[in-house]
């Protein structure tokens, strides 16, 4: 019998816990782990969420990139070398943590295309879809995040299990 995590396999190497933890200026913002760190990863933005999982993918080697990045910088540049790994998270650790506002598990199973392809769970509403791009996967966790947010017609209480979520302007 396999393992799971929210119906993905949780022996798949590169899997990631995506804690959103709030909106900020339009941006999603939040803690990203996977099983080779034992802290959390903070991002700002999406870019910077896809750059995290790009490097984990590329420093375990899994999966393989089909095509090599280009850069407006002379040469080529080198194949990102795979690297000795050590897990410092187990699956129950993995799979404990939670966003504020969402949390997402992400296996990413191919690159292909200069993109990724995979499977994204929203945690929370237990849904599972498969994307075929990055900005797929963008736009499916841009959704469940838009759906948690408060209702802007709806009056809300500033407690500190909600002050994070408010952005002033």
């Amino acid at each position: 019998m396999s393992v799971q995590i929210h119906g993905i396999h949780a022996a798949a190497p590169n899997l990631c816990s995506v804690c959103v933890d709030g909106v900020q200026a339009g941006e999603c913002t939040g803690r990203l782990f996977h099983y080779y760190t034992d802290r959390a990863i903070p991002f700002r933005s999406r870019f910077q969420l896809l750059a995290c999982i790009d490097d984990l993918c590329d420093r375990i080697g899994y999966p393989q990139a089909a095509q090599q990045p280009r850069s407006f910088r002379r040469g080529q540049p080198a194949a990102p070398a795979k690297k000795e790994v050590e897990r410092r998270m187990s699956k129950d650790e993995l799979s404990a943590q939670k966003g504020r506002m969402a949390t997402f598990v992400v296996h990413v199973m191919h690159r292909q295309n200069a993109t990724w392809q995979g499977t994204v769970v929203w945690a929370e509403k237990n849904q599972k879809a498969s994307f075929r791009s990055a900005l797929e996967l963008i736009k499916l966790m841009d959704s469940a995040v838009e759906e948690s947010l408060p209702d802007p017609d709806t009056p809300q209480e500033l407690s500190e299990e909600n002050h994070d979520s408010f952005v002033q302007e």
